[in-house]
């Protein structure tokens, strides 16, 4: 085995180490969730998301391709890129699945700006899609409360939890706002937001 060789596999170990660490520190962030309410896949591939998927599958197309044609070295490389498929699936499935808590919507675990309390929420709307709804959050990012920090977030939700987030909605806005008694609107209209 040459010295670039065993360079390539050091570099590929220490990504290895690094997207298990990922996937570490996002299922801790899941874990230490508190009072999930909801939750659900938001992926593009049946829930799933589609880069890390299509990688898992083919690091495993891989690694079998090695065991049956290949040497021990091939193996262990192939062995690698699986452990850092894995931990990328993992990092990927946590943080692309949206979370509803006692204390706001969690869109992303990994991206603290994409959770928003409920005590932010200005106003929302419902709009119907073919197979899901879409819920349409109006909120202000900053303390400071003034119209020109109002950011919108926009969650779809499944057809199976649309119900029990309904009434969390209800719930949880209920006594600051008029539930459920908004029109349906056009998105296009909410573009520059």
């Amino acid at each position: 085995m040459s010295k670039v060789e065993i360079l390539f596999e050091i570099v590929l170990l220490v990504i290895a180490i690094v997207a298990s660490g990922l996937a570490i520190t996002t299922g801790i962030k899941v874990f230490r969730l508190r009072n999930k309410r909801i939750s659900w896949r938001a992926g593009t591939l049946a829930g799933y998301p589609l880069f890390a998927s299509i990688f898992l599958l083919v690091s495993f197309i891989l690694l079998g391709v090695m065991c049956q044609f290949s040497g021990t070295w091939n193996i262990i490389s192939a062995s690698i890129y699986v452990l850092i498929s894995c931990a990328w699936f993992t990092a990927s499935y946590f943080s692309s699945k949206h979370y509803i808590t006692d204390y706001g919507i969690v869109k992303n675990i990994n991206e603290p700006a994409q959770t928003v309390a409920w005590h932010q929420i200005y106003d929302f709307f419902e709009h119907r899609r073919d197979d899901n709804c879409c819920f349409v959050f109006i909120y202000h990012e900053n303390k400071n409360q003034q119209l020109s920090d109002m950011v919108r977030l926009q969650l779809d939700i499944p057809e199976r939890k649309l119900e029990d987030f309904k009434n969390l909605i209800s719930h949880k806005l209920g006594r600051r706002l008029k539930c459920f008694n908004h029109k349906s609107f056009d998105l296009s209209e909410l573009e520059d937001i």
